[in-house]
């Protein structure tokens, strides 16, 4: 196995971690607002931080699973035109996507990590919980976007090998 195929394989591995890690989350979410919604109208006495924690953890779910999702091929994607297109039509179009990719996951890298570093500066807590740090939720945005443009850019060099052997699958 080459530097290309160890690098490919590493992307993946990372990409499938952090899916795995937000199906902990999810499950983690629910089980806490279940919870929340037990003490509310069972015991009558709801929490001061459970629809919070949750809310964070929905985030840190939407910017986690990116990468996965890319991954698996999981973002729509205009099939109607994209499926009849020769495997070398397929890898160009990918190509010419992965620059818009690149605009996107770059912006929220860039603009996410100083979103993420005014609020640690700050030491940003809940304004409904004191106790709730909030800058480390912060950090997940550039996190996830940084994942989802290096899984894009993996499938770039899948895309790129596609396109130079004439349509044969890079794998």
């Amino acid at each position: 196995m080459g530097p290309l195929e160890r690098f490919l394989g590493l992307v993946d591995a990372l990409s499938l971690w952090s899916g795995r890690l937000a199906s902990w989350l999810t499950l983690g979410a629910v089980l806490l607002l279940t919870l929340e919604v037990v003490r509310r109208y069972f015991f009558n006495s709801p929490t001061l931080w459970a629809h919070e924690v949750t809310t964070l953890m929905f985030g840190l779910l939407y910017v986690l699973t990116g990468a996965y999702a890319h991954r698996e091929k999981a973002h729509v994607g205009v099939d109607v035109f994209y499926a009849r297109l020769s495997p070398r039509g397929q890898a160009l179009i990918n190509l010419l996507g992965f620059a818009f990719l690149t605009l996107f996951a770059g912006s929220l890298t860039v603009y996410g990590w100083q979103f993420f570093l005014a609020s640690w500066q700050n030491k940003e807590f809940s304004l409904a919980n004191a106790s709730l740090p909030i800058y480390p939720f912060k950090l997940a945005i550039p996190l996830g976007a940084f994942l989802l443009w290096l899984q894009g850019f993996a499938q770039f060099l899948r895309d790129l090998q596609r396109l130079i052997r004439g349509g044969k699958d890079a794998h």
